[in-house]
């Protein structure tokens, strides 16, 4: 039987379900790991464009780890929102900034985000859209919420590619099937979520065609620490843990070059 697959074409049973996940992101939100090397580079890129009080939003949030870096590096005042749709995350989230005044945690999914018309001056959404099987309503809610700037970090190539990362509990051990059970008889993968990658003129093409005015900027993620990345991933011990080969980042067997689409509104 295969994973249950929500209205938005969704099988993240992997993620609902997955506690170290959490658990990394929260000792990332606290300080007890490391910043992640993409909170850095997204961070700088948020510190150069905004302006004293302006309203932050973080779609797909996790524990809100990414906040520390933000607020590390930016002095103005700011007004910062998360949203995941995860409550495992979210909790944690809570957790970790009980204390912090200007800011607040929303249970949100991106194909539906509670937000008025560019009701956040900058919204950046970082790692999500790589894993959703349609990108032309989420980038629709993104723009829509958005006033100034929205910031996207997603995997671009030439041409685009949809990947399904299909899972086994041999070496993932959140779900249930079995090595034998990863495929259905007519060759779909019972347990998976997807690895998409997509190509620089579909994303200008969609983005322009929600936003005929906006101009677009791609940026290489490429200014991180390899030694760093390397570290976090024999200390998380994750699988599937970003690793770095000939200088370019790997997920598993796949090369995913990142990029930050910087799209002014």
């Amino acid at each position: 039987m295969r994973n249950k697959i929500d209205k938005y074409g969704l099988c993240l049973e992997e993620y609902t379900s997955n506690k170290n996940n959490a658990d990394v992101y929260f000792k990332r939100a606290i300080g007890k790991y490391p910043e992640m090397e993409v909170s850095k580079a997204l961070s700088k890129i948020i510190n150069k464009t905004i302006k004293n009080n302006e309203k932050v939003l973080d779609v797909g949030c996790a524990t809100g780890h990414f906040y520390r870096s933000l607020k590390k590096r930016i002095k103005k005042n700011f007004f910062y929102t998360g949203c995941d749709p995860y409550e495992i995350f979210l909790k944690l989230a809570r957790k970790a900034w009980k204390n912090e005044k200007n800011m607040k945690f929303i249970k949100a999914n991106i194909y539906k985000l509670p937000f008025k018309k560019k009701s956040h001056d900058i919204t950046y959404c970082s790692n999500v859209l790589l894993h959703l099987p349609d990108l032309k309503r989420p980038l629709k809610e993104l723009i829509k919420v958005t006033k100034r700037k929205l910031i996207l970090r997603t995997v671009v190539y030439d041409v685009s590619y949809k990947i399904q990362l299909v899972y086994n509990n041999r070496w993932w051990k959140y779900t249930k099937t079995k090595p034998i059970d990863e495929f259905d008889s007519k060759g779909n993968p019972r347990s998976f979520s997807y690895f998409n990658i997509h190509s620089k003129d579909y994303l200008v093409a969609l983005i322009k065609k929600l936003a005929p005015k906006s101009k677009i900027k791609f940026i290489k993620d490429n200014k991180f620490s390899k030694k760093q990345i390397m570290n976090s991933k024999k200390n998380e011990k994750r699988p599937l843990a970003t690793s770095i080969i000939q200088g370019e980042q790997f997920s598993g067997c796949l090369m995913q070059p990142h990029f930050f689409v910087v799209i002014d509104l």
